[in-house]
């Protein structure tokens, strides 16, 4: 065997190596763990967007009530409506809809999930632990942790039910999503602004031209983390960036960012 050929061979058996190792970087720089595998995006009619390896197994057109939330669960997802209708994909179980105004978030947890309306009213279906209500008004978001939730209010203020440990919150902001990390979480404002508490870690963040942040997404088992706007656009912070949004649209309406671990 020649020298070039006995080259060929040794690059061929290095490239099936990578393959097979979960790298895909080589030769386009430093290898890389993102520690995630592909995104989905949520659009207001229910339409979503998949890339990498998270993969599409239907969605939903949506007319009079848009959608609010997507939630990513064993090899499948949920899509949440405003009615607090549940459309569940893929090997998913159906736990049951809500029947609210304004549903505004869906929380899976291991044999069941939450749904968070506006008012504050959490809403338990399978086997989930009712904590309490929010005592607000005005919510936008939720985080369910161990024995416990988060519930977000529009101006930024934080409540905790159960377990979960308030590290600090705002007032006067218009939040959009919330996001827990170890012992700490992150609030988003519209403008793109993140707010930091506990020991959730600063990576940095950009103000928007339009008040257009939607949802921020803390990569699992890693550092760093994305923000999604309403059009499209993925910011990564201190996260490797390996896998495409979708196309800008000044159309189109995206709500929602989930990240395939």
């Amino acid at each position: 065997m020649n020298n070039t050929y006995l080259a060929v061979l040794i690059i061929f058996i290095i490239l099936i190596g990578f393959y097979f190792s979960g790298s895909r970087n080589l030769f386009l720089g430093p290898i890389v763990n993102k520690n995630y595998d592909g995104l989905y995006v949520l659009e207001k009619t229910g339409n979503l967007y998949v890339s990498g390896a998270a993969r599409y197994v239907g969605d939903v057109e949506l007319d009079n009530t848009p959608a609010t939330d997507l939630e990513v669960s064993h090899n499948g997802y949920y899509i949440l409506d405003q009615s607090g209708k549940v459309y569940e994909f893929g090997e998913t179980e159906f736990y049951g809809d809500a029947n609210v105004e304004n549903a505004v978030d869906l929380e899976f947890v291991e044999d069941g999930y939450y749904i968070l309306d506006k008012s504050g009213s959490v809403l338990t279906y399978g086997n989930v632990e009712n904590h309490g209500n929010g005592k607000l008004n005005n919510y936008v978001d939720m985080e369910a942790t161990n024995n416990g939730y988060y519930l977000l209010t529009k101006n930024g203020q934080i409540e905790t039910f159960g377990a979960a440990k308030l590290y600090g919150d705002l007032k006067n902001i218009n939040a959009m999503a919330l996001a827990v990390k170890d012992n700490g979480y992150y609030i988003l404002e519209e403008n793109g602004k993140i707010h930091f508490f506990g020991n959730a870690q600063n990576y940095g963040y950009e103000i928007l031209n339009e008040n257009s942040a939607k949802d921020i997404e803390v990569v699992p088992k890693s550092n760093g983390y994305y923000i999604l706007d309403g059009h499209g656009n993925t910011y990564s912070y201190f996260a490797a960036a390996g896998f495409p949004g979708p196309e800008y649209s000044q159309v189109i309406k995206y709500i929602d960012l989930e990240l395939l671990s």
